[in-house]
């Protein structure tokens, strides 16, 4: 699908999502923006620049050269004003400069997509969660574009800046929008939840991740319930029904009165939304996606194949199709999207361009339960060839990450693969969790990344598969460019 053309920008839009009643300078109020940006080296020349402060770079320090450019409306924060010299003032004004001063560029880059939100009168689906997040935002996304003009968040443009910039992009034309909702602390996603104003709101889980910035799993969950409390009239809750936070999430529905229907999904009989007879053939999954809301709907049963090994994609699967059907689309469109998934980089890919070896590409992220399940995948796809796992450091755990470190190493253990890496400041209690279940000193190895791969490479002569995960922070990633010779 060709990409639609956002909603342009009047000057009395911009006023009004900003809530500025005067600025200085002569104003021509005819001018239209075509859009909105925040990259100096991309912007186009009638676009408006959003000059947001980061760690490195201010954007407010490349202004002067994108008037010189033919840039011509700024977004600029009131300090950036009181700093300005007689001479900049006149540069300005020469150059018939719009520029609208605010507090802080960052929310106001939320409030214009707020207001992007409310005229372009779309429904949004938003999702949040600690595991699964984007594969379950393609997944929707593909369903959704079965039948509506759909705006789908690109990669995980999931924070205070990534989200309004998918919504900045919506057009008349749309009908829907999909996005994925991030957040390592309290007031992230009720910030997110606010520009967005969910009609259906998906929580995939809940597990041990951003302990350091939050706590325990309790606060977890009590962070991500936020997105709740922001769902809209007539708007649908989706559950996964074996999540061990859920009653948070149901207590906080229940004082929500805009929403209509809580819906659970899951591999429970219990869940509306479920699968059966799941398997795994030629490192695809199968099973039979059932539907059946409530005694008065009538069940539905499809077969569905997910173009992916990870079992734990499932309920990823059933999360989508729940958004799917609470938006009136067909079982057969739900069946369609599924099927139309392609995994995303990162996050248990297969390659398979080496001669013996079948890499597992789980690069993206780790939190204790994503490495459990994917040392699983490793396994169920490994059968009786050699299994090696890679892992990295699983950060923001805070003063339970050695504890965590060393559970993992005692389930790699336990399932039994062939030899094990570790690579990073808690790769010693990785190796003695593994140690402790009885994996021999000789097939244990922590190390450099490149001390690792090279290990690898010797070590392997016949068929195995290689899982390498980690968190972000720890460019696993690099592991596999080492293994396949490109590093």
């Amino acid at each position: 699908m060709n990409e639609l053309i956002p909603i342009p920008w009047k000057i009395i839009d911009i006023t009004r999502a900003l809530n500025i009643k005067t600025f200085p300078g002569k104003i021509n109020y005819n001018f239209v923006f075509s859009g909105i940006s925040i990259d100096s080296r991309f912007i186009k020349s009638n676009e408006l620049f959003v000059a947001l402060k980061g760690e490195i770079f201010d954007g407010h320090s490349f202004v002067y050269n994108l008037v010189k450019k033919g840039i011509k409306g700024f977004v600029l924060e009131k300090k950036f004003l009181k700093s300005l010299t007689k001479d900049q003032n006149i540069f300005f004004k020469t150059n018939n400069c719009i520029l609208f001063f605010v507090e802080n560029t960052l929310k106001a880059l939320g409030r214009l997509a707020k207001f992007q939100r409310i005229r372009s009168k779309v429904k949004v689906v938003a999702i949040t969660g600690s595991n699964g997040k984007t594969s379950t935002k393609e997944m929707v996304g593909r369903i959704f574009e079965t039948k509506f003009n759909t705006l789908v968040t690109k990669g995980n443009f999931n924070n205070e800046i990534g989200l309004p910039l998918t919504l900045l992009k919506l057009s008349n034309e749309h009908e829907w929008a999909v996005v994925e909702m991030g957040m390592n602390h309290f007031g992230e996603i009720a910030r997110l939840s606010d520009i967005s104003m969910p009609d259906i709101g998906i929580i995939t889980n809940i597990c041990n991740a951003h302990l350091k910035g939050l706590g325990s799993i309790f606060d977890v969950a009590n962070a991500k319930a936020e997105l709740v409390e922001f769902i809209q009239n007539q708007g649908s809750l989706i559950l996964n029904y074996s999540d061990s936070q859920k009653k948070i999430f149901i207590k906080k529905a229940e004082k929500n009165k805009n929403i209509k229907d809580l819906i659970f999904f899951g591999v429970s009989e219990n869940a509306h939304i479920k699968a059966k007879t799941v398997k795994i053939y030629q490192e695809k999954i199968y099973f039979k996606l059932f539907i059946g809301k409530n005694k008065s709907t009538k069940n539905k049963l499809i077969d569905v194949c997910i173009n992916t090994p990870g079992l734990f994609m499932v309920e990823n699967g059933l999360a989508a199709a729940a958004a799917g059907f609470q938006a009136g689309i067909s079982l057969n469109d739900i069946k369609k999207g599924l099927e139309a998934f392609v995994p995303v980089p990162g996050r248990i890919n297969i390659l398979k361009e080496l001669k013996y070896i079948k890499i597992i590409d789980d690069t993206y992220n780790a939190n204790p339960e994503s490495v459990e399940s994917a040392l699983k995948t490793l396994k169920n796809l490994s059968g009786k060839d050699n299994s090696i796992a890679v892992l990295g450091d699983m950060l923001e755990l805070g003063s339970m990450a050695k504890y965590f470190h060393y559970q993992i190493g005692k389930k790699a253990g336990a399932l039994g693969v062939s030899r094990l890496y570790a690579y990073g400041d808690m790769a010693e209690h990785i190796i003695n969790g593994a140690l402790y279940k009885g994996l021999d000193k000789d097939k244990v190895m922590m190390g450099t990344q490149k001390k690792i791969a090279d290990n690898i490479m010797k070590k392997v002569n016949s068929r195995t598969w290689v899982l390498v995960k980690g968190s972000r922070g720890m460019k696993m990633e690099d592991i596999i460019s080492r293994l396949k010779g490109q590093n």
